[in-house]
């Protein structure tokens, strides 16, 4: 399963919580926190680390939290290397003829 950590800008309408929190209600989250406005915005922001078994959970979440804010940021926890890949950087030298 993949884990994502997830930003979005939570509305300061009196239900805003309870709106992130009902989007989230479908999906496995291993860490939450909220970020109370600061002098210089008025704005509380979310952050969660997710647990999402496939794809289509993924956009399906991002969309319904596009829908409570413009501003979702989206970033893999610890992306694993694929199976059997080399982490070596392979450099081919090419030829110019000249």
């Amino acid at each position: 399963m993949a884990q994502w950590r997830i930003r979005v800008i939570v509305p300061e309408a009196p239900d805003g919580r309870q709106v992130l929190k009902s989007a989230l209600a479908d999906v496995s989250v291993t860490q939450s926190r909220l970020i109370p406005p600061s002098a210089d915005t008025a704005e509380t922001t979310g952050e969660v680390v997710v647990d999402l078994g496939e794809d289509d959970a993924l956009h399906d979440l991002l969309r319904t939290l596009h829908e409570i804010s413009p501003q979702v940021f989206i970033s893999r926890v610890g992306s694993p290397e694929p199976a059997g890949a080399d982490p070596a950087i392979r450099v081919r030298k090419l030829s110019i003829p000249g």
